[in-house]
């Protein structure tokens, strides 16, 4: 059987999602929603799309269409979701999953009423070098996790000097830097430290000068229940390209996951100890491969063949943290979960 997606949204990040799919045999695209149709009529002919519409409603009468794709700004993502699943289709979505915590859960609640399929594409969690590292984490060979480091460093700067790009302002996008890159890095965090006690978190912008639009620049400390602390920076005025890094250190060394090339380079995961520093595993091209295994996952869920590899409470959660760092922001104060 032959999976019909209608995708919406045939912005830059469009590409990687037709890319995956044309690399699946299971999967045939049929349509390309965009307001822009000069931009979807370009992919549709790249990437033989039979349907282009300026209307992602029309592409859910058509009965051929089982799944629909999400790579629309933040601010469609609940409703396009839910009109798909009423809809009777399956939904993936990008992150970050919506606006804010409660657009989230209704996206969950329709989820469960309609009985449709609803996946939140945290690609992260498919890299190969952070799933060893939780593997390793989980397993007790990397004992004892107490302190972690994960920083982001982009030029984003183009788009947030724009005033007509949809980046960058709240009631589009739902934050700045913070919320749109900083959603997959610290849900990656949560996945890697579990459940959060505390938050603490000052975003500002430091250089886009424009009032319309959110944070350029952002540091995070995240407090878990087990103890462990992590600090997130994220940064969207770097002008040398895009790069990540996280440290995981215990009482006894620590994983280090380094990113060389940006996102078409390499993942490495290090373990360092007292007497040696060793390559655990390295994953070349992680950002697309990890976005690919992503989207073969959710048509492996679509098809009986896989659980989800997260609950969608757990996209909720991460969501949820977004919200606390922009509350612990604005009130200049941490903000304690379980209080």
């Amino acid at each position: 059987m032959t999976i019909g997606i209608s995708l919406v949204g045939a912005g830059g990040f469009a590409r990687m999602h037709l890319e995956a799919y044309k690399s699946d045999p299971r999967a045939k695209v049929l349509w390309i929603c965009d307001p822009d149709l000069n931009r979807a009529r370009q992919y549709a002919a790249e990437y033989d799309i039979p349907n282009v519409t300026a209307r992602y409603e029309d592409s859910l009468l058509d009965p051929h269409v089982n799944s629909v794709d999400i790579t629309a700004p933040n601010f469609l993502h609940k409703p396009v979701s839910i009109q798909a699943m009423e809809a009777g289709k399956a939904v993936l979505c990008e992150k970050p999953m919506a606006l804010d915590a409660q657009e989230s859960q209704d996206m969950v609640d329709a989820s469960r009423r309609l009985k449709r399929k609803l996946f939140v594409k945290y690609h992260q969690r498919f890299d190969l070098a952070h799933q060893k590292a939780k593997q390793m984490m989980d397993s007790g060979e990397f004992a004892n996790p107490v302190l972690g480091f994960v920083t982001l460093f982009a030029n984003h700067l183009p788009s947030m000097l724009n005033p007509n790009h949809w980046r960058g302002i709240p009631a589009l996008c739902g934050g700045g830097c913070l919320f749109s890159s900083g959603s997959h890095l610290l849900d990656l965090i949560h996945y890697f430290f579990g459940d959060l006690h505390a938050i603490t978190a000052v975003n500002r912008q430091l250089v886009a000068n424009d009032p319309n639009k959110g944070d350029d620049n952002a540091a995070v400390i995240m407090e878990f229940k087990s103890g462990a602390l992590c600090h997130f920076i994220g940064c969207w005025t770097s002008d040398y390209g895009t790069h990540r890094s996280k440290e995981i250190h215990g009482t006894n060394g620590s994983l280090s996951i380094v990113e060389v090339g940006g996102d078409k380079g390499t993942n490495t995961l290090y373990h360092k100890t007292k007497t040696s520093n060793d390559i655990v595993i390295q994953a070349p091209d992680w950002f697309r491969q990890s976005n690919f295994a992503a989207i073969r996952h959710f048509l492996d869920y679509y098809e009986d063949r896989t659980e989800p590899l997260y609950p969608l409470e757990t996209c909720v959660n991460s969501m949820r943290t977004l919200g606390l760092a922009y509350e612990s922001s604005a009130l200049g104060k941490q903000i304690v979960v379980d209080a």
